[in-house]
C-alpha cells in the first residue's frame, strides 16, 4: 500500500518529468527555428539543456528511492553528477534506473510490455553525454561565440542523438522500487504540447527478477 511519503515521491517526481519534457522539447523548438540568433548559441544552449537532462535523470532516481537515500551517505544527498549519484544507488538497489516500456491496455488495465522503440540512453551513457557536455561547455568557447561571422547551422547532430535517446529512454517508463512490488510508471506523452505528464505508483502482482537496467 503507497504511503503518504510515497504519493509525495510520485508528486516530485512528476514535476521533474514536466520540466524534462519542457527543456527535451525546447531544443527541438530553437534548432528548427534558430530566430536570428547565432547557431553557435544555438548548439551550446542545447548542449545545457542535454546536461541538465540528465542531471534530472540522476534526481529522479533519488526522488523514487527516497526511502533507500535515507539509509544512505549523505553525500548522495548532495550529489548532482549522474555517476556518483548512481554509484550510490547501485550499491542498495541494482534495479534503480528508469527502464522503457511499451503501455498495452488490456481487460485487467495496463500492461507494460517490452520496449520496441529506438535506441535509448542506459545509465551508462547518461554519465558519458554528462561528461561530454560539461567538455563542450567548459572549453574556452567564448571566443568563438564572439566571432562576427557565424554561419547558419542546421545540422545538430550530437543534440538530436542525445536528445532523441533520452525522449527514448523517459517517454513511456517505469522504476521498479526496492520492495520490488512498488513502480512508479510515467507516461511523458511527448506529442502533448501542453506539458501534461502522468506519473502513478503501482503494485505489480509478482516481484520481478533482479536485473540492471
Amino acid at each position: 500500500m503507497a504511503s503518504n511519503d510515497d504519493h509525495a515521491a510520485v508528486q516530485t517526481y512528476q514535476s521533474l518529468m514536466v520540466e524534462a519534457k519542457a527543456r527535451a522539447l525546447s531544443i527541438d523548438t530553437l534548432t528548427r527555428d534558430q530566430r536570428g540568433i547565432p547557431s553557435p548559441l544555438i548548439h551550446e544552449y542545447g548542449v545545457l539543456q542535454i546536461r541538465m537532462l540528465c542531471e534530472i535523470i540522476g534526481l529522479g532516481c533519488l526522488v523514487a528511492h527516497g526511502d533507500l537515500v535515507k539509509q544512505s551517505s549523505h553525500l548522495v544527498k548532495k550529489a548532482y553528477k549522474p555517476g556518483e549519484i548512481f554509484a550510490e544507488l547501485e550499491k542498495l538497489h541494482s534495479d534503480f534506473f528508469p527502464v522503457p516500456m511499451r503501455p498495452e491496455k488490456t481487460e485487467a488495465g495496463w500492461h507494460m510490455a517490452d520496449y520496441t522503440g529506438g535506441p535509448y540512453a542506459a545509465k551508462s551513457e547518461i554519465i558519458k553525454i554528462w561528461n561530454s557536455c560539461g567538455d563542450i561547455l567548459h572549453r574556452g568557447s567564448l571566443k568563438r561565440l564572439v566571432k562576427e561571422q557565424n554561419p547558419v547551422q542546421k545540422d545538430f547532430s550530437d543534440l538530436n542523438q542525445w536528445g532523441q535517446k533520452i525522449l527514448n529512454l523517459l517517454s513511456n517508463h517505469r522504476i521498479l522500487r526496492e520492495n520490488r512490488r512498488q513502480v512508479i510508471v510515467t507516461f511523458l506523452q511527448v506529442d502533448d504540447l501542453s506539458g501534461t505528464v502522468q506519473v502513478v505508483i503501482a503494485e505489480t502482482p509478482d516481484a520481478e527478477p533482479e536485473g540492471a537496467a
